[in-house]
């Protein structure tokens, strides 16, 4: 039985072969990957090497991790950001490292720890069967689960959980404004420009 495309919190079993990379001076490029090792750096005339051993080989389980609003975009290239999983304590402590308790809905065979910080691009096929079919998921975690990976993505980014004056200044334009203006109700508009009479 086929299953369906991956949605952001689902949890598979799969092995990504085939990984997105960039070389030190931003080149991306997509690699099949087939042992630990360094590969050549695909750009024309780039020769930095780049150290791919990080990347998790075999089968394990990955949480997808990708916007659900990138992925029904007609135009979206089939791809997926994934969170690997494993059940080895070697990363566990580490702040950029999430335990996740085994549970009926999430399908994990063992307790697991999201290793946020190997963050990576899957290419879509990885997902797929022989016949081209999406793979069915082993589960998916939980909103609670997903709130506290968030959390933990931030912190490895380097995100403020919470935007400053400084972030605004920094990041709000008009086109911003315009826009979060435009999804306010008739009322919270009316409260909003009285508001900023106000401040006049």
């Amino acid at each position: 039985m086929a299953g369906k495309r991956p949605r952001q919190g689902w949890i598979y079993m799969i092995n990504p072969y085939r990984v997105s990379l960039a070389c030190h001076r931003g080149h991306q490029y997509f690699y099949d990957l087939t042992e630990p090792s360094e590969v050549n750096c695909k750009h024309s005339d780039c020769d930095q090497l780049i150290n791919s051993s990080r990347v998790f080989r075999g089968v394990h389980p990955y949480i997808i991790w990708s916007s659900d609003e990138f992925q029904d975009d007609a135009n979206y290239i089939t791809t997926f950001t994934v969170i690997p999983l494993t059940s080895q304590t070697t990363f566990a402590g580490l702040p950029t490292v999430y335990p996740i308790a085994k549970t009926s809905g999430n399908g994990l065979l063992a307790n697991s720890y999201a290793l946020v910080h190997q963050i990576s691009t899957v290419d879509g096929n990885c997902f797929k069967d022989s016949m081209g079919n999406w793979s069915i998921r082993m589960g998916k975690v939980s909103l609670s689960d997903k709130s506290e990976i968030n959390q933990t993505l931030a912190y490895f980014l380097n995100i403020p959980t919470e935007p400053n004056d400084d972030w605004f200044r920094k990041n709000v334009s008009v086109n911003l404004i315009q826009k979060v203006y435009g999804y306010l109700s008739s009322a919270e508009k009316k409260k909003l420009l009285e508001t900023l009479l106000d401040d006049f």
